[in-house]
């Protein structure tokens, strides 16, 4: 192992970091597009996201060929031997914890936009279904004593209301 190995990785990893920095940032842009039912500002956002994700991508595949060009497995106890024997002051290793960190950060904003977009999706196709008059199952309507109850009324396209 030598200094040039140690530099790399470490270049790497501080690019992933702001690279995955970005990401979050995105990520909330998109939440708040997607709360705000601006298709156009989505799509923006969307198309940062994908260039941010191959940009991190690409430096993810050479922290692998980094690690296997040192004979250890792109695993988190692979790189976790790898970081101690590189690097005695730890730099390595915080720098791995934060980029790990982040991505869980990034993980955790994108399933809140799948179950945010999942949402509007189920609210804009029982619209579509209430305007087309077709059938949308039992509405969740209460009798007095607060048990459900289904709707007793037929569907009628909005237009014949």
């Amino acid at each position: 192992m030598n200094a040039d190995t140690r530099q790399r990785l470490q270049h790497s990893l501080e690019a992933s970091i702001r690279l995955a920095h970005q990401l979050e940032d995105a990520l909330l842009q998109e939440t708040r597009a997607v709360e705000a039912r601006e298709p156009e500002a989505l799509q923006a956002v969307v198309n940062s996201k994908q260039a941010l994700l191959q940009a991190l991508e690409g430096e993810t595949r050479q922290q692998q060929q980094i690690a296997e060009s040192e004979n250890e497995a792109f695993t988190p106890a692979g790189m976790a031997r790898l970081l101690s024997r590189l690097d005695d002051s730890a730099v390595l290793d915080d720098h791995w914890q934060a980029l790990r960190q982040s991505i869980e950060r990034c993980n955790t904003l994108n399933q809140g936009n799948a179950r945010l977009i999942e949402r509007d999706r189920r609210r804009v196709e029982l619209s579509m279904q209430i305007l087309r008059g077709e059938d949308v199952g039992p509405a969740a309507t209460y009798d007095p004593y607060g048990r459900t109850r289904p709707n007793s009324r037929g569907g009628r396209p909005i237009t014949h209301a």
